[in-house]
């Protein structure tokens, strides 16, 4: 826990930021799980809505608490440079190659890669792959960003957002207040910008913000009846989701073997991620 806080408040190292190189620091993870714990996938199950046809149908975003336990390992790591608190999500693509074989164990690996210069300070991706019995059957990369508070990049203004025509609704449900603690708890992603109103105050948010992962996990729960047994999902995160909401769920049909989605406010005047889904 002590580590966990000296991560989360750790000072950025300015020559990071002002040196002409990127970091090229190498860290992974690897674990083998024996065996998945049912009582935690019904928890999870529940937390993001998701039907379970049988007890062996597991959502395709399951693996990534695995993997984020991963990610933790590698931030909190002393070679790590930037601080926890100063780390914002900007993306995530998952890609499920096979059905999990519940009976047999995983193995869970993840590394840091690909650094690259930002506006607002500096890009790394986090990698995670999940294997049985040596094969791949779930890749993930996630892509952060680390803020230089000390960047002058002046106040951009953004286009409001305008749904596009070809949009059609398919869902809308309620977040209540309390989303951000539930997944939390299920996660293990405290971050209290996510867990209430206080938390989320204390570091200059109106309200608690609802986890990036969550609204993933919550729109492939809507479009669950039209899942693949394989494909690629990848995920844009936009504007925050402030605790409490109603949101409302579009798509749109790019081609026979893909389609874009959005998650925007009841309202239609916030875009919070837009997706897209591909049919290996």
């Amino acid at each position: 826990m002590l580590k966990l806080i000296k991560a989360a408040f750790k000072r950025n190292h300015s020559f990071v930021f002002e040196s002409a190189l990127l970091p090229k620091i190498q860290l992974q993870t690897q674990q083998h799980i024996q065996k998945l714990d049912s009582v935690h996938i019904g928890s999870y199950h529940k937390c993001v809505k998701w039907r379970e046809a049988s007890e062996l149908q597991l959502h395709p975003c399951y693996f990534h608490l695995l993997a984020f336990e991963q990610h933790m390992q590698i931030m909190l790591n002393d070679e790590f440079p930037f601080a926890l608190l100063g780390i914002v999500h900007l993306s995530n693509e998952i890609e499920v190659m096979a059905s999990a074989d519940f009976k047999a164990g995983f193995e869970v690996s993840s590394e840091i890669r690909r650094f690259k210069r930002h506006q607002k300070g500096i890009t790394f991706t986090i990698e995670s792959t999940i294997r049985q019995n040596k094969n791949l059957i779930w890749h993930s990369t996630s892509e952060f960003l680390a803020i230089n508070t000390k960047a002058r990049t002046g106040k951009s203004r953004s286009q409001p957002f305008q749904l596009a025509d070809d949009m059609t609704i398919i869902d809308n449900w309620y977040c209540d207040k309390f989303v951000g603690w539930q997944y939390g708890k299920i996660s293990g992603d405290f971050n209290p910008i996510h867990l209430s109103p206080l938390s989320a105050k204390l570091f200059g948010f109106k309200s608690a913000i609802a986890h990036g992962m969550w609204s993933k996990a919550r729109c492939l729960s809507a479009l669950q009846s039209q899942l693949p047994e394989a494909f690629k999902c990848k995920v844009e995160f936009h504007k925050p989701l402030f605790l409490p909401a109603k949101v409302s769920l579009y798509k749109a049909i790019i081609e026979s073997e893909s389609q874009r989605f959005q998650l925007t406010s009841h309202a239609e005047d916030t875009c919070h991620l837009e997706g897209y889904l591909y049919r290996h």
